[in-house]
């Protein structure tokens, strides 16, 4: 009996994974608009990360302050087809050497700010910081952009380029 159920147990799991593998890689730049899978021409270069820009538990920074959260700023210039992407308030540890990472699936650009120092010293604080990226292909259309780490879905955040080339999407404290 115990080799029976043995048995349909790694079939199942070996059913399952070839179940998963046929889901779409987040890291594919290729979509799916309905007459067929279409590649993407995005691409995304990190280009800077800010100083320290204080502790989020400071008196001006409160964590329950919608306003003062996690954002992305972006800014579309469409003659080159390219979109400046700003994190505000990405929060890290003070000894960080902050970076993010931006991928994509379809059309949804997927951000992931992290730590880029291996030396695992660590400072006893946190600290907010702006990272700034620049994703290129960009066209006058609608784009979905999201943290790595959904917890959430109003984390996935609408940019309607066609109709407006720069604003800010507001994310919550505990989407990163």
């Amino acid at each position: 009996m115990r080799k029976k159920i043995l048995f349909f147990g790694l079939v199942a799991i070996t059913a399952f994974n070839f179940m998963s593998c046929d889901d779409e890689d987040e890291n594919s730049n290729t979509t799916n608009n309905g007459s067929g899978t279409t590649t993407s021409n995005l691409s995304a270069e990190f280009i800077s990360a800010s100083d320290c820009q204080g502790s989020p538990f400071d008196d001006e920074t409160r964590a329950d302050d919608h306003n003062n959260g996690p954002r992305i700023v972006y800014k579309y210039d469409s003659s080159k087809g390219e979109m400046a992407l700003n994190l505000e308030n990405a929060v890290m540890n003070c000894a960080a050497k902050p970076k993010m990472d931006i991928t994509f699936s379809g059309d949804t650009i997927i951000f992931t700010p992290y730590d880029a120092d291996t030396s695992e010293i660590k400072a006893d604080c946190v600290c907010l910081y702006n990272l700034t990226s620049k994703v290129k292909g960009v066209e006058s259309k609608v784009y979905y952009i999201r943290p790595s780490y959904l917890r959430n879905e109003e984390d996935i955040k609408v940019l309607e380029l066609s109709q407006k080339e720069e604003g800010e999407a507001f994310f919550s404290w505990d989407a990163f």
